[in-house]
């Protein structure tokens, strides 16, 4: 699959289970601009720990259910002993018995009268006494509390909501109430549970790299931390059942162990530092520049305004043609655009990670399903570098859905999830994704996908200079390499990072959601877009949960 290249230069001339699982790509209509929105991103984009409902949305005012709570808990911490079935009246039967049953055996849930209430919404109160309980937060003096409504706290709460305030994981408090009756929302846990666990190690596989907060390993299989300064503390949580290595893992908290499995600490000897030479050699050359990589593009004199800066208007670069009344839903599939200008021709297409294979029966998504469900092409993710570590990872199901599709006869292309913050590291995230292709065929573009939503993300400060020489590193190397490369951005990194007329070149891939209530139907980004990913709530045939959704357009 090609994207041709549109010739720029010339034209231009249910509440239950919704905290559970995640989409890949900013997915929820609702989170932009929102004070936790940064957590929700990193929590559902990275760690797949959260989702949202099935329109599309997170509803982060919504309170919370004592059994949802549970659920999330649970799913966090990975709890192993049960309570007996009986141990609450009002448990038998629903859907989060067992997570509240796993509770109250980890002396976390302790119930009212002998019922849990699964169906009531959890006070915030409650909630983060519970949770004190779960990470073994001790309780400070309750005379700690130093919030206007302190008089209102039940005599429980008063000292583990002062521990969680003193050790900074309590911040969605400005006015200085902490309204400890009020039900607390998805956004308010969530950015807790973010506030606690700064990286979450889901996997057994090599993790190096310093860390500025906490980090927990859940991963069932143990886990293996080389070369890390943790400045916080390191959790093990009570579901890893194999090995934990740490070699070389200086941890200046607490290392707290749920599991029950002793981990191997290994400390190489301090290396003998040589004597300096007397004419010592020349000191290695540094990293390569911006200027060593790309020309910056010229401009034409003009600017955008965007978030009240102004931006340069590019040379040279197509400027935006779509227009109020170029698409409209389409009558038989209500979730889906249709493009009913005259300019292109156009394809529809979706992308996916673990997240859709993860909400698909069997973790399998039936690929030619999707092809009769009308879906012309995919993007599917072959992997990602954390936002917090630099680790890089290959998606869990990236072969099996390559093969997948590609048996299905879609057009299949693939998509890396970038953090890269010098040209090097691009290169590396570059030459990772060819790695994976070299087994595997496709016949689509290779996406770089760079994104920065809060200063949680590694990637935060990286001046625009360096992005813009990030993209195309990691763009030239996959053009050597004979396959299309594409950049995917939304507007804040394609207005405030990228260089655009340095990258004009390469396909540009652009989200912008749009839902029924949208008053302006079209992409309004101001220059022209190859893709566009228009919503992150499709329905599609094959796939469990909600998947993106793109218009590719093609000069007629």
């Amino acid at each position: 699959m090609r994207f041709d290249r549109l010739p720029r230069r010339l034209v231009a001339a249910s509440l239950a289970v919704a905290l559970m699982t995640t989409p890949a790509l900013a997915a929820f209509s609702d989170t932009q601009g929102h004070w936790a929105g940064g957590m929700i991103e990193k929590w559902s984009q990275e760690y797949h720990i959260i989702n949202g409902y099935d329109d599309g949305t997170f509803r982060p005012e919504n309170p919370i259910t004592r059994g949802a709570f549970a659920g999330i808990l649970d799913r966090f911490m990975q709890f192993q002993k049960v309570s007996a079935p009986e141990t609450f009246a009002d448990t038998p039967g629903t859907y989060w018995e067992t997570a509240i049953l796993k509770l109250h055996a980890a002396g976390v849930y302790l119930g009212n009268n002998g019922k849990a209430q699964p169906g009531d919404s959890i006070t915030r109160q409650q909630a983060v006494t519970m949770i004190a309980r779960a990470f073994d937060v001790e309780g400070a003096d309750a005379s700690a509390l130093s919030y206007w409504d302190s008089d209102s706290f039940s005599e429980y709460a008063k000292g583990p909501v002062a521990a969680m305030t003193e050790r900074g994981y309590i911040t969605d408090s400005w006015d200085g109430y902490f309204r400890p009756t009020a039900p607390i929302t998805r956004a308010e846990f969530v950015n807790i549970l973010g506030n606690m666990v700064q990286v979450l190690i889901q996997n057994p596989e090599e993790n190096s790299g310093d860390v500025s907060g906490t980090v927990m390993i859940n991963a069932p299989e143990g886990g293996n931390l080389t070369n890390m300064h943790i400045a916080k503390d390191l959790i093990i949580a009570p579901g890893v059942r194999a090995a934990v290595r740490l070699h070389n893992v200086k941890v200046d908290g607490r290392i707290l162990n749920f599991s029950g499995i002793e981990p191997e600490i290994i400390t190489d000897p301090k290396p003998v530092e040589p004597e300096k030479p007397v004419n010592p050699e020349k000191p290695e050359k540094p990293g390569i520049s911006p200027e060593e990589v790309y020309k910056p593009g010229e401009v034409t004199g003009e600017y955008i305004t965007y978030s009240k800066h102004q931006i340069p208007v590019a040379a040279g670069v197509e400027e935006n043609r779509f227009r109020q009344g170029d698409f409209q839903w389409m009558e038989d599939y209500p979730d889906r655009l249709e493009y009913t200008g005259r300019d292109y021709r156009t394809e529809f297409g979706i992308d996916v990670s673990a997240y859709q294979n993860r909400a698909s029966e069997n973790q399998t998504i039936d690929w030619d399903a999707v092809r009769r469900d009308g879906v012309d092409f995919v993007m599917v993710r072959a992997g990602l570098r954390g936002t917090s570590t630099g680790t890089i990872h290959e998606d869990a199901f990236f072969r099996k859905n390559v093969r997948g599709a590609m048996d299905a006869g879609l057009e299949t292309g693939v998509y890396f999830f970038a953090q890269a913050i010098t040209v090097e590291e691009a290169i590396e995230e570059a030459d990772f994704v060819l790695s994976l292709l070299k087994e595997e065929k496709i016949n689509g573009p290779v996406a770089y996908d760079w994104e920065m939503h809060d200063s949680s993300y590694r990637v935060y400060g990286t001046t625009p200079e360096m992005a813009t020489a990030c993209a195309i590193a990691f763009c030239q190397r996959i053009e050597e390499a004979g396959y299309e490369a594409m950049i995917y951005a939304g507007q804040y990194v394609n207005y405030m990072k990228y260089d655009q007329g340095a990258i004009e070149r390469y396909a540009r891939w652009y989200p912008e959601y749009k839902g029924s209530q949208s008053e302006l139907l079209y992409p309004t980004f101001y220059y022209q877009v190859d893709c566009w990913q228009f919503t992150s709530s499709c329905s599609i045939a094959g796939i469990g949960g909600r998947v993106d959704a793109n218009i590719r357009f093609r000069h007629r």
